[in-house]
């Protein structure tokens, strides 16, 4: 079965990982693990430079037809992640932003992040936002009854705090999650599952800084039927991009 991967990366990290053109690499998981559209983020943009990672992106993403991208943008700089946002989301390539609250060390409660997400739903429906605990969770369902039509993917689902990600979204139905996880959690998708539901769930990888390999078996071993397996792994995806 074929998958859309709403949480992948173009670049190259700041710590060792395999040689190559990072493009190439990307494209090799996709074709392995049967993913018909990777949506990423440029790694530069996350780590070190804003808009050199975003104009660095949207060169990759011209390479290959399955390739979409994510807008970085930072709270720290309202004004130029505006201008971000405003330069990229015109092209069909592009189809959201991504906020990342630690790298930009500005929590999900500041007054700074709510001004910038209300930027980002203007001009877009769709944001992929890192959470890591039920704390961060819990403050983006908030911000997602405030824009009710932004669909806001909670990127690794809080970690160890899943179940608490699932109640959020199970509350927000433009709230999805994905598992994207160095730590695969035995049963925290079926868990999800059986609280929200499969239609607020949504595959993701964070490849190629992790082999994608992790997530598939982390959905492997939830024993999805194959509705579940078809609406996650394609349908809300899809619904989402409007494919």
């Amino acid at each position: 079965m074929t998958r859309i991967d709403l949480h992948a990366h173009i670049g190259v990290w700041p710590f060792p990982a395999p040689a190559g053109d990072p493009v190439e690499r990307l494209l090799r998981f996709c074709d392995r693990e049967e993913i018909e559209f990777p949506v990423c983020s440029s790694g530069l943009a996350l780590y070190c430079d804003m808009e050199a990672g975003n104009a660095e992106l949207a060169e990759a993403l011209d390479q290959d037809a399955r390739l979409l991208g994510y807008v970085y943008v930072n709270a720290n700089w309202l004004d130029r992640s505006v201008a971000e946002l405003e330069r990229y989301l015109g092209s069909r390539k592009f189809v959201g932003a991504k906020i990342h609250p630690r790298m930009s060390a500005v929590p999900e409660d500041a007054p700074m992040m709510a001004d910038l997400i209300a930027a980002v739903a203007e001009r877009t429906r769709l944001l992929l936002m890192h959470t890591v605990d039920r704390n961060s969770v819990r403050v983006m369902g908030r911000h997602a009854a405030r824009h009710p039509d932004l669909s806001i993917i909670l990127a690794h689902a809080a970690n160890t705090d899943s179940d608490e990600a699932a109640r959020v979204a199970a509350e927000h139905r433009n709230v999805f999650l994905d598992f994207a996880s160095e730590w695969p959690g035995a049963g925290r998708v079926r868990r999800a599952i059986d609280i929200c539901g499969p239609e607020q769930i949504v595959y993701g990888t964070d490849m190629d800084l992790l082999d994608p390999a992790y997530a598939r078996g982390m959905f492997e071993a939830a024993d999805l039927s194959a509705d579940e397996a078809r609406v996650i792994y394609r349908d809300n995806a899809a619904r989402i991009l409007g494919l």
